[in-house]
């Protein structure tokens, strides 16, 4: 049974006007029909709407009144008048007494025949799949619209709760909800929306496979839901899920049809936001990218560009490097540019969500195939605690993607300045647990006491710097020239103190003062100077490498 206005979900009225007997819009409409003889009211049938130019009242537009009153006593649906035929406009009285009797007066665009009004909607009076079909149409043309005029995801969502009627969630790909209807605002439900999250999140590859599945109500009290899954793809690899609520109880004429024309709407706002965000994922990529490259210097610059993608000024920072293990026999290492570029979008969503639980303040980047954290906090005693919730993302994400993931840390930092320095920190220390352990690893970064750096300059400069600083006390041959040796060890290692190095030789003082006298006509500089004595201890660290007192 269809009322009065059902008809307006139709094309050839949607651009018509109820001008009077609003409140009659729920009467019943069987059939329609079109006539301009003034006895028509002797051959309508009850629950028809007359479709009509008005040509019968041309010359007395008043005496439609007594047509609608009989109209009215019948019982007829509804006028729907063509204006500007030959009557230009219904005049008041008439108006008035339709409001009176609750009896609908709808005008007809001008630019419609009265034939292809009529063929449209007993169209859809007489077929129900018909009217399914336009009631989808209808759905994607007002869902249109709204995204159009710019409406949000869940502006759309809870428009689509309204037209079925029914309870809707969306659904990320992560099984996380983005938007619901106004259903959910209710107490009783707000359970009912944690439970089916929670499902989903669970086991959302199974569940984003099945069009329809039945879930416990978490009230033992209440019956088994029934819950529809419509994907709703985009260019991500994988897809949001529409679910609607009871959706065999859809109030007809709402069908399987018009949730996947709404859906549709939904799938060309995910694909903007998506451009969105990866645009502004672009800036973000490219400007941490040429921080920790230290390509921006000036700390007022930093400060001023990184606000605006969430960088805080006087933090702590540190930050981390990670990134997929390589692994031949993996489809996601297999596969094209394009497909892997897109999961990464998705990894990227994962892992954000995941750098925060760790740290509110982070952020996220692409740096060289690389995903880097920058952690923010204002206390930098939280090493031990980031690599326990390391641990813990790193084995989420092999239950929830089977991906394998290694982690480097850097140190911490006091400056956004120094933000390269602990990026530096986190991709060697990557760098070294993939030697040492290869795959599945956490790194810390530990700061390199000088001898080891010393390791890292080729053998042959070494040897430059260290005969040119040491001259003939370089290669000692005698017993006195060890004995020079070990005194200006023992002198600059306290401070060129002549008392302290005395006593710790068990030597007069004026030896000490000979000694070194001695040392410095050999080298022919003061030892004592501050440029001097820096390069006198680099080069006796690099002694043993060079003599037989053994290695380093």
């Amino acid at each position: 049974m269809k009322i009065v206005e059902d008809l307006f979900i139709v094309d050839v009225f949607q651009d018509a006007e109820v001008i009077a007997g609003h409140a009659g819009l729920k009467r019943v409409v069987e059939s329609i029909e079109v006539s301009e003889t003034p006895d028509v009211i002797n051959f309508l049938a009850e629950n028809s709407l007359l479709l009509t130019t008005g040509f019968a009242f041309k010359d007395d537009p008043l005496a439609l009144g007594k047509f609608i009153s009989q109209m009215s006593k019948h019982p007829c649906a509804g006028i729907a008048i063509k204006l500007k035929r030959f009557i230009d406009v219904i005049p008041k009285e008439v108006v008035d007494l339709a409001n009176s009797l609750e009896f609908p007066i709808i005008v007809i665009p001008p630019s419609l025949t009265l034939g292809t009004v009529a063929h449209q909607l007993l169209s859809f009076l007489w077929n129900n799949k018909i009217e399914e079909l336009f009631y989808a149409i209808h759905i994607h043309k007002k869902f249109t619209e709204m995204m159009i005029k710019g409406y949000n995801l869940q502006s759309l969502i809870e428009n689509l709760g309204f037209f079925l009627k029914n309870p809707v969630l969306l659904l990320s790909p992560l099984g996380d909800i983005v938007s619901f209807s106004q259903h959910f605002h209710k107490e009783n439900m707000k359970n009912v929306k944690e439970h089916v999250e929670s499902l989903f999140k669970e086991n959302i590859e199974k569940y984003s496979e099945t069009g329809m599945i039945m879930i416990d109500h978490p009230d033992s009290t209440h019956s088994s839901i029934s819950l529809n899954v419509v994907q709703v793809k985009t260019m991500h690899p994988y897809p949001s899920l529409l679910i609607i609520f009871n959706a065999e109880k859809l109030p007809y004429p709402s069908s399987q049809l018009a949730i996947e024309q709404a859906s549709t709407v939904i799938s060309f706002t995910l694909l903007k936001n998506e451009a969105i965000r990866e645009s502004s994922r672009l800036l973000e990529n490219n400007f941490f990218g040429s921080l920790v490259e230290g390509n921006i210097s000036l700390k007022e610059e930093i400060i001023y560009r990184g606000k605006q993608h969430g960088l805080i000024e006087n933090a702590k920072y540190l930050c981390i490097v990670f990134k997929i293990d390589e692994d031949k026999q993996d489809p996601f290492l297999q596969s094209d540019l394009t497909t892997r570029n897109r999961s990464y979008d998705f990894l990227y969503d994962l892992f954000n969500k995941s750098m925060i639980k760790i740290n509110k303040e982070s952020i996220l980047f692409i740096k060289n195939k690389y995903f880097v954290s920058i952690i923010q906090t204002a206390n930098d005693n939280l090493t031990a605690s980031i690599k326990k919730k390391l641990e813990e993302f790193q084995e989420e994400a092999y239950n929830t993607l089977k991906v394998s993931l290694s982690f480097g840390v850097g140190n911490f930092v006091n400056d956004v300045t120094y933000i390269p320095i602990t990026y530096s920190e986190a991709v060697e220390a990557w760098k070294q647990g993939e030697e040492l352990y290869q795959k599945k690893f956490i790194n810390l970064y530990e700061t390199k006491q000088l001898i080891e750096l010393i390791h890292l300059i080729p053998k042959e400069n070494l040897k430059n710097f260290y005969e040119n600083t040491l001259r003939s006390l370089a290669y000692p041959k005698t017993k006195d020239e060890e004995d020079l040796i070990n005194t200006l060890i023992v002198f600059l290692d306290n401070n060129c103190e002549i008392t302290i190095t005395s006593k710790k030789l068990f030597i007069h003082r004026n030896t000490v003062k000979y000694r070194i006298a001695k040392c410095e006509d050999i080298l022919g500089y003061l030892v004592h100077e501050p440029q001097n004595s820096l390069h006198l201890r680099m080069a006796l660290l690099m002694r043993p490498i060079f003599t037989k007192t053994g290695g380093i």
